[in-house]
């Protein structure tokens, strides 16, 4: 009785709603979502339901049973948020409402949640643990900003991370072989200095690809003159293989005939492992994709047709990069651009790695040695054996020479049924006698093929 009247109505002033993410899971998979509720009041609040809800169709309206809260108390609740199945990432709706006795609590799930399906990708060898992912391109293209994009996507905070320097130009600030491991990935981003008309001619972007430049190579580095930083690297060499490549280009080389031609002459010495071509600085043809990436203008659709009509590369390769810039927060239009990026470039990688290893176990298995005898190298074997008579078969000299062809076919029931041995080229081992007592004849008969046997 001395307990206030419960309200008709309660403000966020009154319950406080902290929602909070469990882990990572695949699109298209049910999460939970552990929520806090703060009764600020001097009430109990009895025991209601909460429900969530989103305007999309990717999350289904489900709620949880709330235990009664005391005055100024806590109760902690876990929910299982129930999506529609789907493995497309455009059809995720970040917003979630959540509703608690009149109080509402819009919140965005950050694309942080969604990205489970990226540390699935398992490399499976000991010499290799990790997919590389070469970035290269046009100096000045982004390469370095598109590294912190990633990391702040896999990152389960919200400040934007500046990891790697990003410059642009002549002076840009990749010069040195640089790598970026990939936080709860299996996969690494191997930074590389920018491609102009001056940079590499002597094999270096086939020593990259290969693995055979060590980690912090720089670019202004002759081979010759560092070898033994080659050769002490020569053992982790597969660690450094390339398994994809992200071919970074702004979108103002495409106006320019000499970038152009550099690009498609470069381009065609990765094709191997089916590069992925990324325009970038797409944000100075339409401001509006930094807000929506994943619907892109009628602006940018011509800009990836003109990329595959100029460089001669199909439009389903070509991808559009949005990074960021002057952000302070992530955002969750940026990251899910950056998740399809990495998401096809692991599957990519994953098929590369596959095909290397398999070439490589199909022809060490075509050098083993046979395990079966052949027929050709048994005079071999005769030669070098102590003791030859041991593989002749038994002849009984007594009786006169048979025909040649009994006498291969006796010849091929003890050895080998391949083929019929030449019996008029090898000469026959010495003959085996047998215990005979009876009296010897006037002459010995000689075999075809065998040494006399006249003065035995």
């Amino acid at each position: 009785t001395n307990t206030p009247a419960m309200r008709a109505a309660y403000t966020t002033d009154d319950i406080q709603i902290d929602i909070k993410f469990n882990w990572k899971v695949n699109i298209g998979e049910n999460f939970l979502l552990s929520i806090a509720i703060h009764n600020e009041t001097s009430h109990q609040l009895p025991s209601s339901r909460l429900v969530a809800s989103s305007t999309s169709g990717y999350v289904r309206r489900c709620g949880v049973q709330v235990p009664q809260i005391a005055p100024y108390g806590d109760a902690k609740v876990e929910l299982e948020v129930r999506v529609t199945p789907t493995t497309s990432v455009e059809q995720v709706n970040p917003a979630i409402t959540c509703a608690y006795h009149g109080v509402s609590v819009v919140t965005t799930i950050p694309m942080y949640v969604f990205t489970g399906k990226l540390g699935q990708f398992r490399p499976n060898q000991q010499s290799a643990p990790k997919y590389n992912l070469m970035l290269f391109g046009i100096a000045g293209a982004s390469k370095s900003a598109f590294i912190n994009s990633a990391l702040t996507l896999l990152s389960p905070d919200y400040p934007v991370i500046h990891s790697a320097s990003v410059g642009g130009g002549e002076h840009h600030n990749s010069r040195k072989l640089a790598r970026f491991e990939l936080p709860g990935v299996r996969a690494t981003l191997w930074d590389t200095w920018g491609l102009t008309p001056n940079t590499y001619h002597n094999g270096d972007l086939q020593w990259l690809l290969e693995g055979v430049l060590p980690l912090g190579w720089d670019m202004d580095w002759v081979y010759d003159q560092q070898r033994d930083q080659v050769e002490r690297a020569a053992g982790t060499r597969d660690s450094r293989a390339q398994h994809a490549v992200l071919f970074f280009i702004p979108h103002s080389s495409l106006d320019k005939r000499d970038e152009t031609d550099l690009i498609r002459s470069t381009f065609d010495q990765v094709k191997h492992l089916n590069p992925m071509l990324l325009v970038t600085r797409t944000d100075e043809v339409d401001t509006t994709i930094r807000r929506s990436p994943d619907r892109p203008s009628t602006a940018i659709i011509q800009l990836k047709h003109k990329a595959s009509r100029v460089l001669n590369i199909p439009v389903n390769r070509i991808f559009t990069t949005v990074n960021y810039t002057m952000e302070r927060q992530k955002t969750f239009a940026i990251d899910r651009n950056t998740y399809e990026i990495l998401d096809t470039a692991l599957g990519i990688a994953e098929q590369n790695y596959i095909a290397k290893y398999s070439q490589q176990s199909l022809r060490s298995s075509s050098l083993r040695p046979e395990t079966t005898t052949s027929r050709s190298a048994a005079p071999a074997a005769v030669a070098h054996s102590p003791s030859p008579l041991r593989q002749a078969p038994i002849i009984d000299l007594t009786q006169s020479a048979p025909p040649p062809s009994t006498n291969a076919s006796r010849l091929l029931t003890s050895r080998d049924h391949s083929r019929q041995p030449d019996l008029s080229l090898k000469p026959s081992p010495k003959p085996k006698f047998k215990p005979d007592h009876r009296p010897k004849p006037q002459f010995v008969p000689t075999l075809v093929g065998t040494p006399s046997l006249q003065k035995k």
